[in-house]
């Protein structure tokens, strides 16, 4: 099992491993002595989860942690592995673990040669400092118990860890407690919005120590809710953040986004210099053109053409880029270096920028204003541009001039302006911007076999789907391979095609296509059975039951319009032809007709979905909405043989 702390911005797995030695500790972990209920479905249970850390003079800090989990099921045998990612400046302590079995005698006592180390180095990177211990202590019989326990010491409060009562919502816990031991004046902060006060105790140490802890027990295993918002995530969890610390020789504060965002500014200061040769050359690449816009977009041209990205993670480099010139002498660098060289050759063009931290991926983070921490993993850059913003993302060598994608758009930044910093918000793109339009004609033969044309174009968020964005710049192979995958047709062979992008900042792919398909309809008899949706059917697969309980949220809106025509075969005609369905929702609009035109049916549809957060009530609405949308979408025409 991999126990992930935010710690920082950092995501930080560790685990170091002790245990008691002593058979009549571990009677107290026997089966028998767990809640019966807590068994009924779980596959295990969490006995203890406790977590102590101790803050010193320095800033400095050891965090131990002791974890005991009893495992019944083959499923959550991965509770059993822990692992610890460590690195020059992160040192173990100590590294121990015991088994027990279901009466709590101990069967395995965790050696030095039980624990494995590895470079943990990914495959973008080209060079990192970080390690990964690992001890796996997985068994082939159950139920049986495994206790941890370990010490790990980090150089500055930078890394505190958050506390998690409960990692796994299925895995009821009977004990998670954590103690913060702290020099007063060192000025902790603390953020909870999950967690009752009540757990929580202070006390004043000698010394001029405060320890603040929180205790719960019996916390019960629970089903996560699908389409959650943000606001509404049931993960209890408490955000620790220093306010001053110390990072490899560079102070700086957390205590607000102005002062968090100094400290980044120190760590960019004076990384911007420019050969004088690569100065002439933004004067050259922005002669002759106007505006901002322009002179930014050729800029960002050059960057793409003339860089690549990979990741250096090594200490502080976490957070600082390297310089400019390095990206302009090697021709690579990663997030934060490849904003920060683009920032330095605007500047040189006379246009300004803004380094920008922000939390990179389709799934979004939610960023708690009231409390500054480092929430973010990825640095993109802002260029102003009268009242409007230019967003630019600097890692890829084919993302469209202002494009952000489900990457990094509609969520919190923190932007880096003169000397303080600013949390803002990406854009967002609405339904009308992420729109397909489908257009095909097939004609059927009377063993359902059908040739196609096929025409359609993805804007927007739309041009994600699949990856079309990236495709549409690869070989033809990976094209063809694309429409292999993505289009959702029984059986069919790709004869001829072309893919078109349009590379704006709201990007648009036409993509065209000759198919041959073996199976579009099935006989039986004197009937044909024809769906005439099959490019395009919309399914969640989703349930009203049980009862829901919070909010649920649709992230992204979009627009759907198909036209299918249908040259059907000689001698036969629909038997009926379907009524026209309309349903109309507080979550969109559906509508799909069907036309006979002497030999042909045409089939049209539109889906306007829309996107917003709804009230729990609403959940047996919208599973309706959904629902009826597929079963119109799956509805199929009979054509009879005219005798």
């Amino acid at each position: 099992m991999k126990r992930n702390s935010f710690l920082g911005g950092v995501i930080v797995s560790c685990i170091c491993l002790f245990a008691g030695n002593q058979d009549s500790f571990g009677q107290k972990y026997a089966t028998a002595t767990i809640n019966p209920e807590q068994i009924i479905n779980a596959p295990a249970v969490i006995r203890e989860d406790i977590q102590e850390v101790v803050v010193g003079a320095s800033g400095e800090f050891i965090l131990k942690n002791k974890l005991v989990v009893t495992i019944f099921k083959k499923e959550a045998n991965d509770l059993a592995v822990l692992q610890v990612d460590y690195e020059p400046k992160i040192k173990i302590k100590s590294i121990n673990g015991n088994v027990y079995d279901l009466i709590g005698n101990t069967i395995k006592k965790g050696s030095k040669s039980d624990i494995s180390d590895y470079s943990n180095f990914n495959s973008f990177s080209i060079y990192e400092d970080n390690r990964i211990k690992v001890m796996d202590l997985r068994q082939l019989n159950f139920p049986y118990t495994v206790e941890f326990e370990y010490e790990v010491e980090y150089p500055n409060l930078f890394f505190l860890p958050n506390w998690y009562p409960q990692s796994y919502p299925k895995i009821p816990v009977e004990i998670a407690q954590v103690k913060y031991i702290y020099p007063k004046a060192s000025k902790l902060r603390f953020f909870t919005q999950t967690i009752d006060e009540k757990y929580l105790s202070t006390k004043e140490l000698e010394g001029g120590m405060v320890e603040k802890s929180w205790k719960i027990e019996n916390i019960e295993a629970f089903e996560p809710e699908i389409m959650l918002p943000l606001d509404e995530n049931p993960t209890k969890v408490l955000f620790v953040g220093a306010s001053e610390f110390e990072y490899e020789g560079f102070k700086g504060d957390l205590s607000s986004w102005e002062s968090m965002g100094k400290w980044i500014g120190s760590l960019n200061s004076g990384k911007d210099v420019l050969t004088p040769q690569l100065k002439s050359k933004v004067n050259e690449l922005v002669a002759g053109l106007e505006t901002t816009e322009e002179k930014t977009k050729a800029i960002y041209e050059y960057l793409q053409k003339n860089t690549r990205y990979v990741s250096i993670q090594l200490g502080i480099g976490g957070f600082m880029p390297f310089e400019a010139l390095t990206v302009e002498k090697y021709g690579y660098g990663d997030c934060k270096a490849l904003s920060n060289f683009m920032g330095a050759m605007l500047k040189e063009a006379g246009i300004q920028s803004n380094y920008a931290l922000i939390y990179g991926g389709e799934s979004k983070r939610k960023v708690y204003e009231e409390f500054p921490r480092s929430y973010f993993n990825h640095a993109i850059l802002a260029v102003p541009d009268g009242k409007d913003t230019i967003w630019l993302e600097c890692t890829s060598q084919t993302n469209p001039f202002g494009y952000l994608g489900n990457f990094t758009s509609d969520r919190h930044a923190l932007l880096i302006t003169e000397n303080r910093g600013k949390l803002v918000r990406t854009p967002k793109y609405g339904k009308e911007q992420n729109t397909l339009f489908q257009k095909a004609d097939f004609e059927v033969d009377e063993t359902g076999k059908a040739t196609g044309n096929l025409h359609f174009e993805n804007s927007g968020l739309q041009t994600e789907n699949g990856s079309l964005l990236t495709v549409a710049g690869l070989s033809a192979t990976e094209k063809k391979d694309w429409l292999l995958t993505n289009l959702t047709l029984s059986s069919f062979d790709v004869v001829d095609f072309n893919f078109s992008p349009e590379m704006s900042s709201l990007p648009t792919v036409k993509v065209d296509a000759k198919i041959m398909v073996k199976s579009i309809a099935s006989k039986s008899g004197t009937r044909i059975f024809l769906q005439p949706n099959q490019l395009n059917v919309y399914s969640m697969k989703i349930s009203s039951k049980p009862e829901r309980k919070a909010s649920f949220e649709r992230r992204m809106g979009f627009i759907d319009e198909d036209l299918i025509t249908y040259q059907l075969p000689e001698g036969y005609n629909p038997e009926s032809v379907p009524s026209k369905v309309l349903l109309e929702s507080d979550f969109g609009i559906y509508s799909a007709e069907y036309h006979l035109e002497e030999r042909s049916l045409v089939y049209k549809r539109k889906l306007e979905m829309n996107d917003g957060v709804y009230q729990a009530g609403q959940f047996p609405a919208f599973v309706d909405f959904v629902t009826n949308i597929e079963k119109a979408d799956k509805t199929k025409v009979v054509l009879k043989k005219v005798q």
